[in-house]
């Protein structure tokens, strides 16, 4: 028979450590789910004058695919790109972000998403960017970085 008095105390502080390490889990979940969307959900908008806030959301191996494409782009030659465009006097002025699915394994999340892009162009001319991605985040001492970009343009695949 089980003895209770002399387990149950060991009994209890077990499972009051197995709660507190799932609710300490559970809470850094939580706080990882929260920072990688508070990431995502910026999106372009931090881009201006100075792209370094955008910039540093992306980890130094960052590359972005285009559906379609026969490659990913290099993260260099892209900011550059980007530098370029907000030169011109683009403002990204608005960014609807739609979150479809999060996964987040360990270090590593998995991020798909619909987006438009509200834009403002250099020439005070406006137009709507819709797009579709799937991002891959890593966590790099503590911090969540975008290391993988996959895009694509709805609008170009769509059936009349």
């Amino acid at each position: 028979m089980f003895n209770f008095r002399k387990y149950g105390i060991w009994l209890a502080v077990a499972g009051a450590a197995f709660v507190a390490a799932h609710s300490s889990a559970d809470a850094q979940d939580d706080a990882d789910r929260e920072a990688i969307l508070a990431i995502m959900r910026d999106g372009p908008v931090a881009i201006g004058p100075g792209t370094d806030t955008w910039e540093s959301n992306f980890h130094p191996d960052w590359t972005v695919w285009f559906l379609g494409q026969a490659e990913a782009r290099q993260r260099e030659p892209h900011m550059a790109n980007v530098r370029a465009y907000v030169d011109s006097g683009a403002d990204v002025i608005a960014y609807d972000f739609d979150l479809v699915g999060l996964d987040v394994i360990g270090a590593t999340a998995i991020v798909r998403y619909n987006a438009v892009e509200h834009i403002v162009e250099g020439d005070g001319g406006q137009r709507d960017v819709a797009y579709s991605g799937a991002d891959i985040l890593v966590r790099e001492d503590g911090r969540w970085l975008i290391l993988s970009s996959s895009i694509a343009f709805p609008e170009r695949y769509a059936e009349d």
